[in-house]
């Protein structure tokens, strides 16, 4: 049995897919598919995609050990959260105020990976004017939360928002469409055109269709109208 996840680290990816079958990672061989990526400033950034397959059972005490691993790494999560609290409300404050200047209210949550600093906005009167046409504007918050933790905070890692989960939602929609093209491309041999995407969606794309069996992806064009194109293998 193989399946493949995607998350912001190859540990988490790894992680979610020992937790689905019920597995230590000893008893699993493990493909990374995809390196995660951080970008610049926020954008460009990308997921691990790895793929874990389960290797011949040769233990009695999976479960056991499987519990005993979630209770390291839940400890190890500890030895993540390194950013200090005072940088922490200082990004927190600076959020709710330009949310405020924009004429909403909204409700923060936070959590710090080995990889960024993740905010979400969860609760807010108006989360369409926060996300805006096709996310424009929270990519436009983003780049200005990004730009104020440089100059004001004493912060390495990058800064990641989302907002009422749409990045998520985003994300999986990109997935199925570009699945869905893929099987056409199979089914009928013919060479299917996306959209145009920006670097982020296109590399959504591609990590999707990677390990496909049939297809291959390439990307056409130039900015702002570069596409995938998934093509047959004949």
């Amino acid at each position: 049995m193989s399946i493949e996840k995607s998350a912001k680290t190859v540990d988490e990816a790894v992680k979610l897919a020992l937790e689905e079958l019920n597995a230590t990672i000893d008893l699993v061989d493990i493909k990374v598919i995809e390196k995660p990526k951080s970008g610049f400033l926020g954008f460009g950034a990308r997921n691990a995609l790895v793929s874990v397959s389960l290797k011949e059972k040769n233990s009695d005490n999976t479960v056991k050990e499987n519990k005993e691993n979630k209770e390291e790494n839940k400890n190890n999560e500890d030895v993540l959260c390194s950013t200090s609290t005072e940088d922490v409300e200082k990004i927190k404050n600076f959020l709710s105020t330009l949310v405020e200047k924009m004429g909403t209210d909204c409700e923060i949550l936070f959590k710090e990976d080995e990889e960024a600093l993740n905010f979400y906005i969860e609760n807010s009167k108006d989360f369409n004017m926060l996300i805006g046409k096709s996310g424009e504007t929270l990519d436009s918050i983003s780049y200005l939360l990004n730009i104020f933790t440089k100059r004001n905070c004493n912060v390495e890692k990058r800064v990641y928002l989302d907002i009422n989960g749409y990045k998520v939602r985003k994300e999986e929609n990109i997935r199925k469409m570009a699945m869905a093209f893929a099987k056409k491309a199979i089914k009928y041999k013919k060479v299917m055109r996306l959209r145009p995407m920006n670097a982020y969606e296109r590399r959504i794309v591609h990590s999707t269709i990677h390990n496909m069996k049939g297809v291959f992806t390439v990307s056409e064009g130039e900015e702002p109208y570069r596409k995938v194109v998934i093509k047959p293998k004949f």
